[in-house]
Order: structure tokens, then C-alpha cells, then sequence
């Protein structure tokens, strides 16, 4: 997992939403396009000037191992903010993030958000998380400080745990079901693998929630 730091330098600084994204341009093999890859803005919103993504690394994949050999102080080019995946400005009752991998990382500014302006929330709030392995788990301490600041209950759930591990077993989505009879008038985030969307999706609608304005999703792949 790559935890990037960049210095906004032109613009000094960029008005986002928590929940967008960025497009880095990535040089390509030919050396002469690029290639663009895009990544959720893990950093609070009131630091425009400095902005943070958590990156997968991918074996072989073009655009992290190009970020590994990032020397400080270069510049590479970006654009944004995009993305309609975002937090709403109030809420009528619960809300439940689901996500998966680095997904998280849509989610920390959200619960940043949460924190600093607890007046948005007047409900329950859950965070569950998806991973295969426990040595997958990344900046633990610091999402588990931001669920507690902004009151939100984390579930880490592992599809691949060993005999050790403690929390949840399997995918998340029968962890996020298990609350729907217990919520009231509740809002839905899903950011991460896109089956588990698909299929949480599915079930929530029809539990009878409101796919429009219930539940909001941000698919990163398949």
C-alpha cells in the first residue's frame, strides 16, 4: 500500500468534496501519452493545499510502481476534483459506510467531516470494512481514531482471516444487513470492489430501501 503526500503547487490549493477523486497523469510506455489513473482524496477537506492518496500496489501495474519511484519535490500532473460519490450536508437518521481495500480511503474525510461538525448526525453510525488478510489492514490506528471521534462503530471483517484473528469473518455484506431492521430512516455509503456493491445494492432495495436517495455508491472494480 502506497501512502502519498503531494504539495499542491498550481493551483496552491483545491476545493473538494469529501468522497471525490483526482486523476494522476501517469507517463505511459511509450513515453509519449500519458496514462490516467484516478484516486480517491483520503486527506480532510479543509487541507486543499496538501492532499493524500492511499494507492494499491499492483504487481506490474504501470501507475504504482511509477508512483514508488517518485522522487520527493517532483511534480506530476493532476485533474479535479470529479466524483458525485459524496457526503450529504445533513441526515435524517443512521448512516452505514461499506467499503472494501482502499476504499477507506473515500471514507476517512467523510468521518473527518463527521467529527468536526457532529450537528450533521443525529443518528447511529457504522463503518465496515473489507479485507482478505490481517497484514492487509493499513492505517488501523488512525481510522479507528476517526470512527471514534465522529461516533461511528468499525467492523473489520476478513474474507481470508487466520486462525488468530478475532474480528469478523467472510465480506461485509451480511454485516451491513444485519443492521437495516435496527435503523431508522437510514443512508447507505458503498465505495470499493464492484460485485460487492452490486450485490449489497440489490439487497438493500429489496429490504425496501430507496435506491435513489438511501444509497449512494462509488464502484472502483470488479
Amino acid at each position: 500500500m502506497l501512502d502519498l503526500r503531494f504539495c499542491m503547487k498550481s493551483p496552491p490549493r483545491l476545493d473538494f468534496r469529501a468522497g471525490q477523486f483526482v486523476t494522476l497523469h501517469v507517463p505511459s510506455d511509450d513515453k509519449i501519452g500519458f496514462l490516467r489513473r484516478s484516486y480517491s482524496i483520503a486527506s480532510p477537506t479543509f487541507l486543499g493545499d496538501r492532499l493524500r492518496l492511499i494507492v494499491r500496489q499492483i504487481p506490474g501495474g504501470r501507475a504504482s510502481e511509477y508512483l514508488m519511484r517518485v522522487s520527493p519535490g517532483e511534480t506530476i500532473p493532476m485533474a479535479g476534483p470529479f466524483g458525485v460519490f459524496t457526503l450529504a450536508q445533513a441526515h435524517p437518521g443512521d448512516v452505514v459506510f461499506g467499503t472494501t481495500g482502499t476504499g477507506i480511503a473515500t471514507i476517512m474525510p467523510m468521518l473527518e467531516e463527521h467529527a468536526r461538525a457532529p450537528e450533521r448526525l443525529s443518528g447511529k453510525r457504522y463503518v465496515h470494512w473489507g479485507l482478505r488478510r490481517e497484514e492487509d489492514i493499513f492505517a488501523r490506528d488512525e481510522v479507528e481514531e476517526l470512527c471514534r471521534r465522529a461516533g461511528a462503530e468499525l467492523c473489520i471483517h476478513l474474507s481470508a482471516a487466520g486462525p488468530g484473528w478475532r474480528g469478523r469473518h467472510g465480506r461485509i455484506n451480511a454485516g451491513v444487513l444485519e443492521h437495516v431492521s435496527r435503523l431508522s430512516s437510514p443512508v447507505f455509503y458503498l465505495v470499493g470492489n464492484g460485485a460487492m456493491i452490486s450485490e449489497l445494492k440489490s439487497s438493500l432495495v429489496g429490504l425496501g430501501l430507496d435506491r435513489k436517495h438511501q444509497i449512494r455508491t462509488e464502484a472502483f472494480f470488479d
